[in-house]
């Protein structure tokens, strides 16, 4: 019962510390209209707009009030799903993050498995065989992968894997879950080369702590050994970091799908980003950015409750 308990503790906790994290993030994002130059609503309208028209829209969006209560107007929108409407379409913010959000979610997830696929065994091996070759030149690409372009890897895979193969489309989405799964292929290793040594890295150094332990030796010492002492004493002990890892890392994924959305022709929320952008469509603008940083804090909330389940030592601190 005191595990079941400080387990809940620790949830409620970490869901209330949320909140204020949330509302800055909401703040940060609602001042992308403040920090733009010249009016918002002149922007929104377009340079043909009257002066009438302008005035008009900004009462109706109350930019002609305090920021204050602009921003708590604001939160009331949100809150009942209103974004606003795009400038360059009419159509509602909303509707336009909700058309292109499944590329996004299917990179980043299909970027997420293969990351982890790639770096918990070339943790296990380095880990298995610490100062090999293998483990040293894993330290080396976890530097190496720090430095290196994703969009230039993207480019290079286009060149020397999709068209020579045809296996891959070298832009757009597919049709069907198939035609999804080729798509997303090439983005996801060109982000999870980037990532996976990095993460490799990191669980490398907890798998040689778990390896050095105790219970380990005991477990040794009763004759468990390769893939039952990997599965039942060195993996779980030694997720934690790479889970923590992994959910900070979710603003690199999302960077790097707004790169690779570009570079693959991907019609997802990262390319819709740079359009809207480069359009000034201030408000789909806003609203994209806000769903990026609410899943950066949404996935490292995830990361912290998971880790209360795979880690006992955490619902004890």
């Amino acid at each position: 019962m005191p595990a079941t308990g400080s387990r809940y503790t620790f949830v409620w906790h970490r869901l209330l510390q949320s909140v204020p994290l949330l509302l800055a993030v909401t703040f940060l994002v609602f001042l992308i209209t403040k920090v733009t130059p010249g009016n918002p609503a002149r922007t929104i309208l377009g340079p043909k707009a009257t002066s009438e028209q302008v005035s008009r829209l900004s009462h109706q969006l109350g930019y002609d009030r305090g920021v204050p209560t602009q921003y708590w107007r604001f939160l009331e929108r949100l809150v009942h799903g209103d974004l606003g409407d795009s400038a360059r379409t009419g159509n509602a913010v909303t509707s336009v993050i909700a058309t292109h959000l499944a590329p996004t979610v299917w990179m980043v997830v299909a970027s997420a498995l293969l990351t982890s696929l790639v770096a918990v065994p070339l943790a296990w091996a380095a880990a298995a065989h610490r100062d090999s070759w293998l483990d040293h030149l894993l330290r080396t690409s976890s530097i190496f992968a720090l430095y290196l372009p994703t969009f230039w890897v993207g480019l290079v895979l286009v060149r020397f894997v999709a068209l020579p193969t045809g296996w891959f489309p070298v832009s757009g989405f597919g049709d069907g879950v198939t035609g999804h799964l080729r798509s997303v292929v090439l983005p996801a290793i060109s982000l999870s080369l980037g990532l996976a040594p990095v993460v490799a890295r990191s669980l490398r150094t907890a798998m040689i702590d778990v390896l050095e332990s105790d219970y380990v030796a005991a477990a040794r010492a009763a004759g468990v050994r390769g893939w039952s002492l990997f599965r039942w004493y060195v993996v779980r002990n030694s997720l934690s970091p790479a889970v923590s890892l992994l959910a900070v890392q979710i603003g690199f994924l999302l960077f790097g799908v707004v790169v690779l959305e570009v570079t693959f022709d991907i019609n997802g929320l990262g390319s819709e980003l740079v359009t809207a952008a480069v359009g000034k469509d201030l408000l789909v603008t806003q609203g994209i950015t806000l769903v990026f940083a609410l899943a950066v804090v949404v996935v490292n909330l995830v990361a912290d409750l998971l880790l209360v389940v795979i880690d006992p030592r955490v619902r004890a601190s």
